[in-house]
């Protein structure tokens, strides 16, 4: 029939109008000339002479590589508006700077400042020391009324931190020698990596730990 032809131009027309991705209105047009050029297809076909199975799979591949197209260049649309509107301009800002954060923060021959969140009931604290492996390697009596702590490297064995070794922190709030509250120490960690998913800057740290951006409570030069 002279719609099978006219479909057939139609799928050609859209295999040489996909070479530009740079105008997707052209791409939703075709699009959706295509699906009526079927639909009207499928309306006025000769019930006694069908469109053969073969032509018809093929035409359905066609409409369905008409339909990833589209979504292609509706992705790619958001990308480039994203883009064009500076959305990642203010990613780079976070290179290479320091955030407070709840992950790891490497010892570097100087003691390491670690936020702490008490309990208001607590009358005493201990600061927990933890090494890449998750083994407690010291423990420090803290002022239950401070905010923040110093470690000073020294481990429970009596000697010091290797230089570049990585620890994180865990804060116990005590209460007549209970423990009534446990809680992540925080540290200020270098930002190796920013991120935009979904709309939402995500920080990558060099441990592996993420955290999103609208979280940073504290942030400073690299020293």
């Amino acid at each position: 029939m002279e719609t099978v032809n006219t479909l057939s131009q139609a799928s050609a027309g859209f295999s040489r109008s996909t070479g530009d991705t740079g105008n997707a209105t052209d791409v939703e047009g075709d699009f959706e000339t295509f699906l009526a050029l079927l639909t009207a297809q499928l309306r006025n076909q000769d019930p006694l002479k069908p469109v053969e199975s073969t032509a018809f799979v093929a035409q359905l591949a066609s409409f369905s590589a008409v339909e990833q197209q589209v979504k292609s260049n509706e992705n790619l649309e958001s990308i480039l508006e994203a883009l064009a509107n500076g959305a990642t301009g203010g990613l780079a800002q976070w290179i290479g700077k320091e955030v407070r954060n709840a992950g790891t923060a490497p010892y570097e021959d100087v003691p390491l400042d670690v936020q702490t969140f008490i309990h208001r009931s607590a009358d005493a604290a201990r600061l927990v020391v933890y090494d890449e492996n998750g083994t407690i390697v010291a423990t420090q009596s803290i002022d239950p009324a401070e905010e923040n702590a110093n470690w000073s490297g020294i481990l429970d064995s009596g000697q010091r931190a290797e230089n570049g070794d990585r620890f994180s922190f865990m804060v116990e709030s005590l209460s007549s020698g209970e423990l009534i509250l446990e809680t992540n120490g925080f540290v200020f960690s270098k930002v190796d990596e920013v991120r935009l998913i979904e709309g939402q800057t995500v920080l990558q740290f060099a441990d592996g730990s993420k955290m999103f951006a609208d979280e940073v409570t504290a942030m400073r030069e690299a020293e």
